[in-house]
């Protein structure tokens, strides 16, 4: 059976870096790197998790830590796209993934019980005082929805995104544009809200109070309800901003069911580019999030703290925009 001693004789390096490469670690010549993770899987070696274990003072786990506060759950397309990537990132480099329940003996706890060397916290409510200790622990956190002290936040521009919704539906003529707003707990609430008036304030428009909806949720019942109240104003709105696509599937069946026209009446634009939003009819005019950059940036910048490397604070990743069929000129 060949082992890392035989790995380094081939390679012609030590057993040392040989290890570092295994590990992860960044002081190895990327030629060097290459050349030794060649030999290693043209000889299929597998290194032993314990022995390895032992050696590295790891136990090459990685949590994933998220809540139901904001009833989105991990099957929603954002969340599902950046944990698949950040799990294809970091298997790649040998670890396995363990996901983490705070309902027992709480986040920290648990981290402690499974000998996590890390933590991805994809979504959780920073109210909790379990969650908090985890983050404030030697345990080192990444995060794409919860912005805290100096924990590295890695997620998509959703003022920039915001801005180019409102710019968008402003070339196309419209004026009284509402916004279906997130729940304002959440980053990408807050955050694509800001947007909004930002994008109204440069294209010289008030800001109404009467044209903003708190959605409770990030579900298509939330941005149906909203809907509903937009359309009992005196005047309706010609154009409408949803905080994402799954809320502004909600909208496109409310506004159809008043026998209004999406697209011709009041034209909708989504955030995130689920794949359902290509396919609804009319097709839903989007943002789109890089889910998969997202989520490798997030496995590269973990890997760098837990080897005690400098890594950015806060990393935005740039949206785009998607013109389908919901929004046209006005007439």
């Amino acid at each position: 059976m060949v082992d890392i001693r035989d790995i380094a004789k081939m390679a012609g390096v030590s057993t040392a870096t040989v290890s570092k490469v295994l590990n992860n670690y960044s002081e190895v010549s990327e030629a060097t790197k290459i050349r030794i993770l060649k030999i290693v899987e043209e000889v299929g070696y597998i290194p032993n998790s314990s022995a390895r274990a032992l050696s590295t003072k790891r136990s090459w786990l990685i949590g994933i830590v998220y809540s139901e506060h904001l009833h989105i759950g991990l099957e929603h397309n954002y969340f599902s796209g950046v944990l698949e990537a950040f799990k294809r990132k970091v298997e790649s480099l040998g670890y396995d993934v363990v996901f983490i329940s705070g309902k027992d003996i709480g986040y920290l706890k648990r981290c402690q019980v499974r000998n996590v060397d890390g933590v991805f916290v994809v979504t959780a409510d920073i109210t909790d005082e379990g969650l908090r200790a985890l983050l404030d622990s030697d345990i080192k956190c990444v995060t794409t929805d919860v912005p805290y002290k100096s924990i590295p936040l890695v997620y998509s521009d959703n003022r920039q995104g915001s801005l180019l919704a409102v710019r968008h539906l402003v070339e196309l003529g419209h004026r009284r544009i509402a916004h279906i707003a997130g729940p304002l707990s959440s980053i990408a609430g807050q955050e694509r809200l800001d947007g909004y008036r930002q994008g109204l304030a440069e294209a010289g428009l008030p800001y109404d109070e009467s044209l903003v909806v708190e959605a409770g949720e990030y579900d298509a019942q939330s941005g149906y309800d909203c809907m509903n109240r937009l359309l009992q104003l005196p005047q309706l709105p010609t154009a409408v901003f949803v905080v994402c696509d799954l809320s502004a599937l909600g909208v496109v069946r409310c506004i159809s069911e008043h026998n209004l026209v999406v697209g011709k009446d009041i034209s909708v634009v989504g955030f995130d580019d689920i794949e359902l939003a290509a396919h609804v009819h009319p097709a839903l005019t989007t943002l789109k999030q890089d889910r998969k950059t997202i989520g490798k940036i997030l496995a590269e910048t973990l890997i760098k703290r837990m080897n005690n490397e400098t890594v950015e604070e806060k990393i935005v990743i740039p949206t785009k925009l998607i013109v389908r069929d919901s929004t046209s000129k006005i007439d």
